[in-house]
């Protein structure tokens, strides 16, 4: 619901700015917020004797501190290249506030009897699993944010509308992996291994596509194939680890801090340090490349056959698609290894996660309330 939330989110305004104007955007949201609250109050059920449960016990602090740390560790990411990294003081001051509330949280998690966040979901062999699976996983597929809009736009010249209709390709790899996850590892209960090969291998089809295609001529429907892989391969691989956290044996009360922290290194540091990472690689190998194609070019091209400006977009563009060919290729080479590792390793567990009845979550909370509440 989320992943496609995402992609239609996109389709809607944009279509909404094309066909009618943009201020009507706002009227559709407004319009879907009173028809969230009416389903509300149509669909759910009022409770006759409503359980008070206090607010007691919450660590507070530290779930500022939690909140600062994954600010910071934003911030350097999506700003890093911006402020050229540790050069200016802008970085520097976030990592050292970030690490600040890194190690404060650590250290009162030793001693609180509720911390925000816990050693034993932090500890949790399945969290560990799923946060370094997330790392590797969203970094492979980091170029959607770096190259594709980049690449549809100033390489093959698409609109707004076509590029908001490539959306509508990753909308079906979602719905396609989320059907196909429904019906083998939910119902037939295949492997979390064979599940994650099979994410690894729709995302190596993603790079591997791009790396022999990338051209200037490609149309629009030639790019169905690599976002429909890349769709159905992020949602198999969230829903395969959300899962694996359910099965990890955390108890009722900590596992929503595992929860949390399943957010953290999924939404948070996998969306944004493969992107920092594939960004500035880009930059890189983009003067390398700049400097070796503009060197030809010079070599090749008659003094004065064209102007400078022209010379130097030739120079910028041609750069741009090798420099995106190259780190498409180093990205498929990562992803055929980890599919490597993935394979030959030995992993016989299943899906078995059980949930514990609402009744029981109910009774539980009350004794947790009663203990916290003072006399």
């Amino acid at each position: 619901m989320v992943d496609s939330a995402i992609q239609l989110s996109g389709i809607a305004t944009v279509y909404c700015a094309f066909f009618w104007q943009w201020e009507y955007m706002h009227w559709i949201m407004i319009a879907l917020l009173g028809l969230m609250m009416l389903m509300v109050l149509v669909l759910v059920r009022p409770v006759r004797a409503p359980m008070f449960i206090p607010l007691l016990g919450i660590d507070w602090i530290g779930a500022v501190l939690w909140a600062g740390f994954m600010m910071c560790f934003t911030f350097i990411c999506v700003y890093g290249n911006y402020f050229d990294w540790w050069d200016a003081v802008e970085i520097r001051g976030a990592a050292l506030l970030g690490a600040a509330c890194l190690v404060l949280n650590l250290w009162r998690a030793s001693f609180l009897h509720h911390p925000y966040i816990s050693f034993m979901a932090l500890k949790n062999r399945n969290v560990i699993r799923a946060s370094l699976i997330y790392l590797v996983f969203f970094t492979l597929l980091a170029t959607e944010h770096v190259f594709e809009h980049t690449y549809a736009s100033a390489i093959l010249g698409f609109d707004e509308t076509n590029l908001i209709d490539l959306n509508w390709y990753v909308f079906a790899g979602i719905v396609a992996g989320s059907a196909f996850t429904w019906l083998t590892f939910a119902l037939r209960k295949w492997r979390y291994k064979t599940m994650t090969a099979i994410a690894f291998a729709l995302a190596a089809i993603y790079l591997a596509y791009f790396y022999f295609m990338i051209d200037y001529g490609v149309e629009k429907e030639m790019l169905f194939i690599p976002l429909f892989a890349r769709g159905a391969a992020s949602v198999i691989i969230s829903i395969v680890y959300l899962t694996s956290i359910l099965q990890g044996g955390l108890p009722f009360m900590v596992f929503p801090q595992a929860l949390t922290v399943n957010g953290f290194t999924g939404a948070v540091m996998g969306a944004t340090f493969g992107p920092a990472l594939i960004g500035e690689i880009l930059r890189r190998v983009m003067e390398s490349n700049t400097a070796i194609i503009g060197s030809a070019f010079t070599a090749s091209s008659p003094e004065g056959a064209l102007p400078l400006g022209a010379l130097y977009g030739m120079v910028r563009m041609q750069a741009l698609v090798v420099s995106m060919k190259e780190i498409y290729g180093w990205l498929l080479i990562a992803a055929l290894l980890s599919l490597v590792v993935i394979t030959v390793s030995y992993a016989p567990v299943r899906p078995q996660a059980i949930l514990p009845k609402w009744r029981t979550i109910r009774r539980m909370l009350r004794r947790v309330a009663r203990q916290e509440s003072p006399e």
